[in-house]
């Protein structure tokens, strides 16, 4: 076979692994079926498998760059939005008006609902405040690890020792 062609082919079931994985497949016969499919020596397959994951790794960075973006775009049009609609608000009550009414709106000037406002919380009566209960205590995690490291037993816990891949 053509070693253009056979990169393609390779590059398309690498591909298709990708899209399994981003599509949260969790049908692990599928996978170890796409794998199997993969017929290049092992190494070669670590390797293009590490490249995969880099791939969909930078992918994901700039998945997470594009939400930040959005995101400040979102709080600036809302901040533009909002400085419009007190321009509004204040051409209306410097000329007078309550209400206006053009080809495309109404608009009008509307009180809002009464506002209490706390000047001093350590003189309001206790009648008008609000008990809260504090939150319940949860175990210190990293004392619980320095205990265990250091050989202590810890009632109700247990420490376990994960794994994780490193590509450099």
């Amino acid at each position: 076979m053509n070693p253009v062609f056979e990169a393609f082919e390779l590059a398309a079931e690498y591909r298709r692994l990708a899209e399994l994985l981003a599509e949260r497949h969790d049908d692990e016969q599928v996978i170890a079926d796409t794998l199997d499919s993969m017929s290049e020596p092992l190494d070669a397959r670590l390797e293009n498998l590490a490249k995969m994951v880099r791939n969909i790794e930078t992918a994901a960075r700039g998945v997470e760059e594009t939400i930040k973006n959005l995101e400040a775009r979102h709080a600036a049009l809302g901040n533009a939005a909002e400085r419009g609609r007190k321009l509004v608000l204040d051409l209306m009550r410097a000329s007078g008006r309550e209400r206006a009414t053009t080809a495309l709106f109404s608009i009008a000037v509307k009180k809002n609902p009464l506002t209490v406002v706390v000047d001093d919380a350590a003189s309001v009566p206790p009648a008008f405040l609000t008990q809260h209960e504090p939150p319940p205590p949860t175990p210190d995690k990293r004392a619980i690890a320095a205990a265990l490291k250091a050989g202590m037993p810890v009632a109700g816990v247990h420490a376990e020792q994960g794994v994780r891949l490193e590509i450099r």
